[in-house]
């Protein structure tokens, strides 16, 4: 599994993290679709829709998109 990294909030922390995502290897699973004859196709359907949340790299905690609308007054 690779990773993908992006700059979220995080409510734990209080403050914007760099927060990491899961993604699939998709060699490994191009790979696997070839030796099983297209049969693993599914699985890797399956784990490319499914939606992984960004996790903040200090406490693990989901993080969200953008922060709070007084966080963002208050840094004005």
């Amino acid at each position: 599994m690779g990773t993908k990294k992006d700059q979220r909030y995080c409510p734990n922390d209080d403050a914007m993290v760099l927060a990491e995502k899961r993604t699939p290897n998709h060699i490994l699973h191009l790979l696997l679709s070839i030796v099983t004859g297209g049969l693993w196709l599914l699985v890797w359907l399956f784990l490319s829709l499914r939606p992984q949340p960004y996790l903040c790299a200090r406490c693990g905690e989901v993080t969200r998109a953008n922060p709070p609308r007084r966080w963002r007054q208050a840094a004005r």
